[in-house]
């Protein structure tokens, strides 16, 4: 067995300023070939999980492109034509059984709202009867004319998004039962019509996703054991994409759509599973403090070491590094010494501390350099600390073993705060982040991170309370704030 390759991993945010290029994914993942393909062995992202597969089976690996890059704008679409371009006309795939691709789902082009479908129906047009499965984030926005040329697909279960290795293991043992069977499969996509915002949805503690992603399971065993083979993946959207197809639902594999009783359940288990997600919508609906108030009540008093999280700028949702709510907050909150915010991406701060060096005193602008429709820079006078390269590898439970460029890096001190400035947008969602600065992420008694729900994978363990605040930004929990064109506002709507 023989089995294509190919991976387009991007989320995009429709108000982060910036647009993604090419060097966003040079930066971050973009290989092609067999041999190019290694580096992802044993790494905790789908690629890993294919290697294990094929270890596991003996199927042969064919690569053809491998294309990722960090959350972010909208994709430059001259960019994006050119990798859908390479995967579609890839002769390497006319020797294979069957195409597995790894997709984010979210993806949003600066002309194509779906390249992901653009992709798939490029690759059904040319391989008509060859089977394609693909895997996807649970943030993702599948649309019909996608579903409908697939022959089957899987979604992460777990958020914080440590199972992407499991996402492709099962992607593959759909696709290789198939190829086995020498048929094809069909999707069912079945949605709420509403946008499912992230903040309640981890699934390391019981929550609305937790009991979704339950049902999906107990779904699934009760079809194996009418020998009926039938997969169920429920996703949430990604509530910062503007786009006609952003909703919520499921998507709901047939590996036998020729026999009536397995459509009969498809379409069961679809129109349950929709109901079940729109009932428990309410429950998704967050309700953050606002920064200043939040820090004004000083939680550390009490000795616990606090993680407090400004999600609305989260890097993994889109965000760009760059807006100043919190750590305005943080300059008047009264922090206890060796206190640390994690990060802003501003090159030009940093080449100012490179340039006077460790021990020198710089004057800067912090935040809204990008952007300043979330806030006005924040004047600030700092000691610069420690200057890297900013080039780690993860250790931590997600996307372990992946190797993360933050450009240079400068650590500069405010008071009892030292601030991290990267040349690159890239989440704190690891401990080799910190380790870089010569910080244990263990020692710090208030951290302030542009982060979310992926923080706590690492770090869940570290810190004794954790806080989501609300600042403005592209990834605000107060999505009706944000200009959306596309999106009808009922959908938005977790009340209704």
């Amino acid at each position: 067995m023989k089995i294509g390759i190919a991976r387009l991993w991007h989320e995009a945010n429709s108000f982060t300023p910036s647009h993604v290029g090419l060097g966003h994914f040079l930066g971050r993942e973009h290989a092609r070939g067999d041999l190019a393909a290694e580096a992802f062995r044993g790494t905790t992202v789908e690629t890993g999980g294919v290697f294990d597969w094929a270890d596991r089976t003996g199927a042969g690996l064919v690569f053809s492109r491998l294309a990722a890059s960090a959350p972010g704008g909208p994709v430059a679409q001259a960019v994006l034509d050119a990798l859908i371009e390479e995967i579609v006309t890839d002769p390497a795939f006319d020797a294979v059984d069957g195409i597995y691709l790894s997709m984010h789902g979210s993806c949003l082009g600066t002309g194509d709202l779906s390249p992901e479908t653009t992709l798939v129906t490029r690759l059904r047009a040319r391989f008509p009867a060859l089977p394609i499965m693909a895997s996807f984030d649970m943030h993702c926005i599948p649309t019909p004319a996608l579903a409908a040329a697939l022959d089957g697909a899987t979604v992460y279960r777990k958020y914080p998004h440590t199972d992407m290795p499991e996402t492709a293991v099962r992607a593959l043992d759909l696709l290789s039962a198939l190829i086995r069977e020498g048929g094809r499969g069909a999707v069912t996509l079945a949605r709420c019509d509403v946008v499912l915002p992230s903040f309640n949805m981890r699934t390391d503690e019981p929550g609305p996703m937790t009991e979704i992603e339950a049902l999906a399971v107990s779904f699934e065993a009760v079809a194996a054991e009418q020998g009926l083979p039938v997969a169920v993946n429920p996703f949430a959207s990604f509530a910062y994409a503007d786009s006609p197809e952003t909703n919520s639902g499921v998507l709901v594999t047939n590996l036998a759509p020729a026999n009536p009783a397995a459509c009969e359940m498809a379409a069961a288990i679809a129109a349950q599973m929709v109901e079940e997600m729109r009932a428990r919508r309410r429950a998704f609906r967050p309700n953050l403090p606002e920064a200043a108030a939040f820090l004004a009540t000083r939680p550390w008093a009490d000795g616990r070491r606090w993680a407090i999280l400004e999600p609305s700028d989260n890097p993994m949702s889109g965000g760009a590094g760059d807006t100043p709510g919190l750590l305005a907050a943080a300059l008047t909150a009264d922090l206890p010494q060796g206190s640390v915010f994690a990060f802003f991406d501003d090159p030009d701060a940093v080449a100012t501390a490179r340039a006077a060096g460790p021990g020198g005193r710089v004057v800067l602008r912090l935040g809204g350099r990008i952007d300043d429709r979330f806030g006005a820079p924040v004047p600030v006078e700092a000691v610069v600390e420690r200057l890297t390269d900013g080039r780690f590898v993860n250790s931590g439970p997600m996307e372990t073993g992946i190797t993360v460029d933050l450009g240079a890096t400068a650590l500069v001190r405010v008071g009892p705060l030292r601030i991290l400035l990267t040349s690159g947008c890239y989440s704190p969602n690891d401990p080799e982040y910190f380790r870089l600065q010569g910080i244990e992420p263990d020692e710090i008694p208030v951290l302030l991170a542009k982060a979310k729900n992926h923080f706590r994978a690492a770090f869940g363990s570290t810190f004794d309370a954790f806080a989501q605040v609300e600042t403005p930004g592209p990834a605000m929990a107060d999505a009706t704030r944000l200009p959306f064109a596309r999106i009808p506002p009922e959908r938005l709507d977790l009340t209704r």
